[in-house]
């Protein structure tokens, strides 16, 4: 009923998309999904709480030997105690160590193909580390290697770019999403750099797989956090000796129980000591009380069948000399009552130190309530507690380390699967148009795990609630039973078929509501078709229709009384008029007379200028006439000039008449 609750938010300053946020807690609720199937969950908390730690390993893969996509995968390790860790670290997970590993087993043919050209034959037969040998044989006499993988964090030295939509990266990085926009051809506009690049440190993480002395490969992994996570139980660190030496001790949840376990053997074996050294026999008899009579020597020496038994009440031979107390009953001492009280004592106090409680708390019991069962389970868990809250530190490193593969190695246009909120599982487009884009740093998203409770359990907390605020308040009541508040009371049920009642609600209200006018139509017609409703309907129209008569009257007595007040209104608006417009026709005569006194100023001007111009155009023609005359008389002075030259040069009579 309880499930890890995921809580994907942006860091401060970025602008991952809701969307990417949404699809970033379903992929994680996927991958822990995915695991639990193999039993992830439950073998980790079972190494916890039995041996008091575990560990578990996030690392990318192709999906199947046949596919090209990658995904991401959880697996508890192998053996948690053939994981190794940081000494230095202080996080639950370890994750801020330097270093982590892990040994794995591989039989002897298998490390042989997979690495035919290193040297076994010395592997294993060097001393042993504290009973730690490199390889080993089975109970089937097969040899077996111990391979381990080792990732160490290393200082390199990058340079980076800061992009206009804040985000920072290696140049490196830039430069593959730069060909990843252009291969994909986004219609976005890939995001600018901005400033000058600098130079900067950051840790980079080195995988070396290694047999003893030999390194098999070693390679430069992309990975932001050490790939092996510790998952804590109830650990405890504690200083030995006076060098101030520390060391973390592991408990396993009933580590504290031991001593009351103890007790509880020891009063076990000394009740069981009590009742094997039980006095079995039943009667103590007089030797002379035992009889002579076979039959009853048999009663005494078979208990087990209904005989009267018979002894001698005196001495044979003497009846005057009595026996005193012939035959008793033999009285077994009770056990100590310390012991049983030990015995007793010790199952409350394991369960007090453990957390324990009985699974049959609500039975035979109708007058406990459930509310007590609830608080009796919630003090149960306070042992557990701190092993959940470091189960759910271990889950909250694994979450940031699937965040910082998804954006690495699910890449492309691609679906990937989820589960939402509810439980539904789906697949999910990503990098394609309108769907989400998955650009972003590790950096830029924050990751919570906490304890929280499944879909089911707050619908039944919501269905709780709903009902006792219908119990409190009768409005409340009448509220939720209309029709429009049905289906959030419906959708809050966890009952079987209670996806088909959801279907069936907006089917039933839209029956109910057409059965509910049919029969207010089929009401109408009833009270249509009877004389009497009809005659009291004819009354009713009847009242109406006078009553809308003498409204109607009403009506138009006052839209009369208000024309009436109009048209006076009209009246004085139009003498009102009437007065201005003789007003302005006045003015208009003053202004006429005005214009024309200044016409016939202006008319008598114009005469007088065009005398003026008469004039002017007379003595002009004149004078032109004038000059015309002079012209001629010069040129004529000219000609006769130029005659008498030319007589008086000689020339001839003819030529000279010719000439004139």
């Amino acid at each position: 009923m309880h499930e890890p609750s995921i809580t994907v938010s942006p860091a401060s300053n970025n602008n991952v998309s809701r969307e990417t946020l949404d699809l970033l807690e379903g992929y994680i609720r996927h991958v822990f999904y995915t695991a639990n199937l193999d039993g992830y969950g439950l073998n980790v908390l079972q190494d916890t709480f039995s041996g008091g730690f575990s560990s578990a390993k996030v690392y990318p893969d192709y999906a199947n030997p046949m596919s090209f996509d990658y995904e991401i995968f959880l697996q508890k390790s192998f053996d948690a105690t053939l994981v190794g860790f940081d000494p230095m670290a202080r996080t639950k997970h370890k994750g801020d160590g330097e270093f982590s590993f892990e040994i794995f087993p591989m039989l002897e043919h298998d490390f042989r193909a997979k690495y035919p050209d290193v040297s076994i034959s010395n592997i294993g037969t060097l001393r042993d580390i504290e009973g730690f040998n490199w390889a080993y044989k089975d109970m089937q006499n097969r040899k077996i290697f111990l391979v381990a993988d080792y990732y160490e964090k290393k200082t390199k030295k990058q340079r980076i770019v800061k992009l206009a939509n804040g985000r920072v990266m290696t140049t490196k990085n830039y430069d593959k999403l730069k060909d990843y926009w252009e291969r994909e051809q986004f219609i976005e506009q890939l995001p600018a750099v901005i400033g000058k690049p600098r130079n900067t440190e950051i840790q980079v993480i080195h995988c070396y797989r290694l047999i003893e002395d030999q390194i098999l490969k070693s390679y430069e992994t992309d990975y932001a956090y050490l790939p092996h996570v510790f998952v804590d139980g109830n650990s405890i660190n504690l200083t030995q000796g006076t060098a101030n030496t520390t060391y973390q001790m592991t408990r396993p949840l009933v580590y504290h129980a031991k001593g009351v376990q103890d007790l509880k053997n020891f009063a076990g074996q000394s009740l069981a000591n009590y009742l094997e050294n039980i006095i079995q026999h039943k009667f103590i008899v007089m030797k002379e009380a035992i009889p002579q009579e076979q039959d009853y020597l048999e009663a005494l020496n078979d208990i087990q069948r209904a005989n009267t038994i018979v002894v001698n009440a005196f001495v044979e031979n003497n009846p005057d000399q009595p026996i005193g107390n012939p035959i008793r009953e033999v009285q077994n001492l009770p056990a100590p009552p310390e012991v049983m009280g030990a015995f007793q004592a010790s199952d409350p106090a394991m369960q007090t130190i453990v957390g324990g409680f009985a699974s049959n708390l609500a039975k035979g019991d109708n007058d406990l309530s459930g509310k007590a069962i609830i608080e009796t389970i919630s003090e149960s868990n306070a042992t557990a507690m701190p092993y959940v809250n470091n189960y759910l530190a271990s889950m909250t490193q694994i979450a940031r380390i699937i965040v910082d593969y998804f954006s690495k190695y699910i890449v492309g246009k691609r679906s990937v699967p989820i589960i939402d909120k509810e439980g539904n599982h789906r697949y999910q487009e990503i990098n394609s148009p309108g769907n989400p884009l998955i650009d972003y740093d590790h950096t830029d998203i924050k990751v919570m795990i906490e304890a929280g409770v499944n879909f089911q359990v707050q619908k039944n907390r919501a269905l709780a609630q709903i009902t006792q605020l219908m119990q409190a308040s009768p409005t409340f009541a009448e509220f939720m039973a209309d029709d429009d508040s049905l289906p959030i009371l419906v959708d809050n049920l966890t009952i079987y078929g209670a996806d088909r009642l959801q279907d069936a609600i907006p089917k039933w209200i839209e029956k109910k509501n057409q059965m509910k006018q049919q029969a207010q139509q089929a009401q109408q017609q009833a009270m249509q078709q009877n004389p009497m409703m009809m005659r009291a309907q004819a009354d009713v129209q009847k009242t109406q229709m006078q009553v809308q008569i003498e409204a109607q009257k009403a009506q138009l007595a006052q839209m009369q009384l208000q024309s009436e007040q109009q048209q006076q209104d009209i009246d004085n608006q139009f003498k009102i008029a009437q007065l201005a417009i003789d007003d302005k026709l006045a003015d208009a005569k003053i202004i006429e007379s005005e214009a024309k006194v200044s016409q016939a100023q202006i008319d008598s001007a114009v005469k007088l200028e065009e005398s003026n111009s008469s004039l002017q155009r007379h003595a002009l023609d004149s004078a032109t006439k004038l000059a015309e005359i002079e012209s001629r008389r010069h040129q004529d002075k000219i000609a006769a000039h130029k005659l008498i030259h030319e007589l008086s040069k000689g020339k001839r009579r003819d030529e000279i008449q010719t000439d004139s």
